[in-house]
This record gives C-alpha cells, sequence and structure tokens, in this order.
C-alpha cells in the first residue's frame, strides 16, 4: 500500500455514504414535488388549479431542493475535517459545525418537501370544493358567478331573509 494514499476509516466514510443518501433522498423526493407541480401547471396532469395558484408550492419544493444542495455543501468540509484528523491522528471537535449545518439543511428540506406538500393538497382541496360548489348550484338551476361573463351584486332582502345576485334568475316556483 502506497504511504501516500488515505484510507478513511469506516466510520468515516459510512457517515460520508449516509450524508450523500440522505442528499439523494431530499433531492429526489423535492424534484418529484417540482415536477409535479410543473405538469399540474402545464396541463400534463388536468387540474381545475390556474398556475399562478402553484407558485408557493413551486417556490417551496424548490427551496426544499435548494437546501439539500446546501446541506451537500457543507458535507464536504464535514468530510475535510474528518480526513484531516484523521491523517494528523488529533482527535478534535471541529467536525461538528459542518455536520449541525449540513443536519439543519436537510431537515429544512424535508421540511420543505411536507410543507410543499400540504399547500399543494390544499389547493387542490379548495379547487375540488369550488367543483362541487359550481355542480351543485348548476344542479339548482343558478349559473355559476364566472360563467355568467357579468359582474354579480348581492342584494339582501330584509323582509324575506334571502340574498339574490342581480342578474341571476330568483327562486323558482313548481
Amino acid at each position: 500500500m502506497n504511504s501516500n494514499q488515505i484510507n478513511p476509516s469506516p466510520p468515516a466514510s459510512a457517515l460520508a455514504s449516509t450524508l450523500a443518501l440522505g442528499f439523494k433522498f431530499l433531492a429526489w423526493i423535492n424534484s418529484m414535488g417540482v415536477l409535479a407541480i410543473l405538469s399540474f401547471g402545464m396541463g400534463l396532469i388536468q387540474t381545475d388549479l390556474a398556475p399562478q395558484w402553484l407558485r408557493l408550492p413551486l417556490a417551496i419544493f424548490l427551496a426544499g431542493l435548494v437546501l439539500s444542495a446546501l446541506g451537500l455543501l457543507w458535507s464536504y468540509p464535514l468530510q475535510a475535517s474528518l480526513l484531516n484528523q484523521l491523517v494528523s491522528g488529533h482527535a478534535r471537535r471541529t467536525h461538528w459545525i459542518p455536520l449541525f449545518c449540513t443536519m439543519v439543511a436537510y431537515s429544512l428540506s424535508l421540511l420543505a418537501f411536507v410543507c410543499g406538500c400540504w399547500f399543494t393538497l390544499g389547493l387542490a382541496s379548495m379547487a375540488y370544493q369550488a367543483g362541487d360548489d359550481a355542480a351543485s348550484s348548476e344542479d339548482q338551476g343558478v349559473a355559476p358567478s364566472d360563467q355568467l361573463g357579468e359582474e354579480q351584486e348581492f342584494i339582501y332582502d330584509a323582509r324575506e331573509k334571502t340574498v339574490r345576485f342581480s342578474g341571476a334568475p330568483g327562486p323558482r316556483s313548481n
């Protein structure tokens, strides 16, 4: 064996492979979130959401992707510190700072993925409820306000305790 070669210790190589695996996992899940949001926005996956509503989840998934890359960036000073300690033979605690920064970045990346999923689910449920409201108003013979092509105005009748839209047909009598 050449004396110039550095053989990292098994714990150091295990830490390096674990951090690389963490990066791969976080990069994949946040990238899949970005891909799903872009598919919704471009119409590849049909949804009732307008593309401008998808900006916040897209920004959150992209932030998760950036945070996972930042965690990978912090893992290199960590590995360099551990290798330096291995070569010099002096055990120090200088590797704790980059390790802490890596773990914070990875944790925030995972949190970003969860928040991106949460906001996407919230938007989807909002679109689903809006679709149900439009379908129920069509079943009752009232056109949804966005399909009339004119602005609606609320009229409150205090004697009958009802609210009507101006331009919308009144109550039906069968």
